[in-house]
């Protein structure tokens, strides 16, 4: 039982790239996944808004931001590509309740902002108008820990499907490197980021379920337990992950403290939802109790 929805498959808007694909070369980089290779140039800007946002472009990090419009536009415009977003658009997504004129002027006024923060590191507009639509500027080639996380995230998932889980379990150490907190933390109370914020925690909690079931099956109960405990902290009502660590923790030879992971489940389910554990889970509980092999 969980207290988060279940997610079949990623339903998450896809995140399209600024301009086709590029080749990803073999060098590991800071960014905790593989580097771009980048036409002669072009600068790189560096995008994480998997927890504070934090922004570089040749890995000079960015610190002069404007207000907090600036600073959403800049979120929203990397995150939706592929069709870039129309004037139209920005001005519905922020200023909606504002008159046209005065909404367009807003949208200026934040956009010029925007160039401001980026006008002594970048070669040039961060941001361009372009038939009608707002994109980064040309000579940008952008690495966003979302596209990344995504990428191993599917990655993991299709060498678990074939059968190879050491290779899966290094997708997900990758993507969990990755995950440094919800997509926007630092806007809560924003509208337009939270279906994407919830479908990635969704990949975050399974990635962590996939990753400890890897290491409970490889024996590794110690990594296996770290996992689960931080999925029950995140989804305190999964009942399969607190399974989980009640067998690796009898299997380290503490009975004891898997039977306390028992009421801690039994509590949250209680807490949380007004229900019993599930029989599996008190007869898992029962034969620890019995000091039988789990």
């Amino acid at each position: 039982m969980s207290l988060i929805a279940e997610s079949a498959a990623p339903a998450w808007p896809a995140l399209a790239p600024t301009a086709p694909a590029r080749p990803r070369t073999a060098n590991w980089g800071a960014h905790g996944g593989l580097t771009l290779v980048r036409d002669p140039g072009t600068q790189l800007l560096s995008v994480q808004l998997l927890g504070q946002l934090t922004v570089r472009i040749d890995d000079v990090a960015v610190s002069a931001w404007p207000s907090g419009r600036g600073r959403s536009l800049f979120k929203y415009l990397v995150t939706h590509r592929e069709p870039w977003p129309r004037r139209e658009q920005l001005m519905d997504a922020f200023w909606p309740e504002a008159a046209p004129a005065a909404a367009r002027n807003s949208l200026n006024v934040a956009v010029h902002g925007l160039r401001r923060a980026f006008r002594d590191l970048a070669t040039g507009p961060v941001v361009v108008l372009e038939d009608g639509t707002y994109r980064l500027g040309p000579q940008l080639g952008l690495w966003l820990d979302v596209d990344e996380f995504a990428h191993h995230v599917a990655g993991g998932r299709r060498l678990e499907a074939a059968g190879v889980p050491a290779a899966a379990a290094a997708e997900y150490e990758r993507a969990l490197a990755l995950y440094h907190g919800d997509f926007l933390a630092d806007d809560p109370y924003a509208e337009w980021p939270a279906l994407t914020r919830e479908h990635l925690l969704l990949d975050h909690l399974d990635v962590l379920d996939r990753l400890g079931a890897i290491w409970f099956d490889q024996h590794q109960y110690g990594a296996s337990v770290a996992l689960s405990r931080q999925l029950v902290g995140r989804d305190p009502c999964r009942e399969d992950a607190h399974r989980r660590l009640m067998r690796c923790l009898t299997r380290q030879g503490q009975p004891h403290l898997a039977l306390r992971q028992f009421q801690a489940c039994a509590d949250a389910l209680d807490r949380e939802l007004g229900v019993d554990p599930d029989p599996a889970t008190v007869a898992l509980a029962d034969q620890i109790r019995r000091h039988r092999p789990v």
